[in-house]
């Protein structure tokens, strides 16, 4: 005798969970969750569950994000302390949840609930998550950072972060919208359709500039300078090129920068490279003895007396070190040669207000005469500029005393410049690669 069939049912909540489809699983969940009657920490603890299956489970990303809709209509802030502990929980999972597209999707929506807060004390959790190697995230806290108004956190986040210089170019246009909406934005309102086409029209200008050729130097302190002097120069005109410093480190002081990496940036630069781009070295002894041993692929340009300069074979780098200005020669002869002393003199002993500048040591000269067999030995102290070493200030001479120099300082700078856009554009612009 056969068994009866089952009557058809329309209350999925009575079909065992293994039998539901993942329609039927996630339907499932959406109605017990908008009928009401679920406590907050059942809903965290829940979603919980739903995150550690996301990547076996297809419905357990719509679940999660169902629960999440819910808890974005509570108005208690401990479910951002406890949403934090959800992101936490899974932050080194072997799976590493976070990376993964439905990872992503679910903590989209947890950032969505967390910034509404608007809470002082979730900005430093925050700003780790904008250091996260995923896209998705920086860019979409800096969305929220708009549509929210919390200009506390965006405060924070620039005062972090070199977004303009450091990021992924979509991220760098989030920043420079982000930093414009801000001036006049309500907190609350939501992003007009204006705005997204400014939005648009940025992420197009910095699509573009992508491609621009890359003038790469060994500092913070010298992507500075030359950004300020080529304004000076050319305040109506926009650079060819960006400027880029191959130091890394995320505080303002630098520290991983220098001709030994420039070096080896520079020599890992492929011959199919998006953009050309050129290593200005300083004309001191570790940026002569980097620029002399880069690899056996850069070649002298022909005519080194008039084109200085080493390009490598493909036509997509090329090397340069610093010109010598009129009045620097002994400098260069003595490999002292940064690119600060392109200023003269008055420029260099500039104070701020507070008495802040560049701070000079001198070596010491030892002089050995020879009398009746035994040598007499005399040190003094250097009197000689063109000795002199800079020990301390280069920041706060780049930020604060460079910007206030007349034009008429930056005419070493001209030259540069020019020997600067005859290397990218005269060499590595004419390759077949740049086509």
């Amino acid at each position: 005798m056969s068994n009866p069939q089952k009557a058809p049912t329309d209350d999925l909540s009575q079909v065992p969970a293994l039998a539901r489809s993942p329609f039927e699983s996630v339907i499932c969940c959406q109605e017990q969750l908008y009928l009401g009657g679920w406590e907050v920490h059942a809903l965290l603890s829940d979603l919980s569950e739903k995150i550690l299956s996301i990547d076996d489970n297809p419905a357990a990303v719509l679940e999660a994000v169902a629960i999440l809709r819910v808890l974005r209509e509570e108005h208690d802030p401990s479910i951002v302390d406890r949403l934090f502990d959800v992101i936490d929980e899974y932050l080194n999972n072997p799976l590493d949840i976070w990376t993964t597209d439905a990872g992503i999707t679910v903590i989209l929506e947890i950032l969505d609930i967390i910034v509404a807060f608007k809470r002082p004390n979730d900005i430093g959790p925050l700003l780790r998550m904008m250091s996260w190697d995923i896209f998705q995230i920086p860019s979409h806290i800096l969305l929220l950072v708009r549509r929210y108004g919390w200009r506390e956190l965006w405060d924070a986040i620039v005062g972090v972060f070199d977004l303009r210089d450091e990021y992924d170019q979509f991220i760098r246009a989030q920043h420079a919208l982000t930093g414009r909406m801000l001036e006049d934005a309500r907190p609350g309102d939501p992003i007009a359709p204006e705005s997204i086409r400014m939005e648009l029209a940025a992420l197009r200008v910095t699509a573009s500039a992508a491609t621009k050729p890359v003038l790469y130097v060994e500092g913070k302190t010298d992507r500075i300078i030359l950004e300020t002097a080529y304004r000076k120069l050319f305040p109506d005109k926009d650079a060819t090129f960006l400027i880029r410093e191959c130091d890394v480190s995320p505080n303002s002081l630098g520290g991983t920068g220098g001709a030994g990496t420039l070096a080896r940036l520079i020599g890992s630069t492929r011959p199919d490279s998006a953009h050309s781009a050129l290593a200005l070295f300083d004309r001191d002894k570790e940026g002569r003895d980097a620029y002399k041993h880069l690899p056996s692929y850069f070649m002298d340009r022909p005519e080194p007396n008039y084109q200085p300069g080493r390009i490598a074979q493909g036509g997509r780098a090329a090397a340069l070190l610093l010109p010598i200005p009129p009045g620097r020669e002994k400098y260069a002869e003595l490999l002292n040669l940064p690119i600060e002393f392109l200023f003269e003199d008055a420029a260099l002993e500039r104070k701020t207000a507070s008495g802040s500048g560049l701070e000079f040591r001198y070596p010491q000269l030892e002089t050995r005469v020879k009398r009746h067999g035994s040598p007499v030995v005399q040190v003094t102290t250097s009197t000689l500029p063109e000795t002199r070493e800079i020990v301390a200030g280069k920041m706060t001479f780049a930020e604060e005393i460079v910007p206030t120099l007349p034009v008429e300082f930056f005419g070493a700078f001209q030259s540069l410049f020019w020997h600067v856009q005859d290397m990218l554009v005269v060499e590595l612009g004419s390759s077949k690669s740049a086509d």
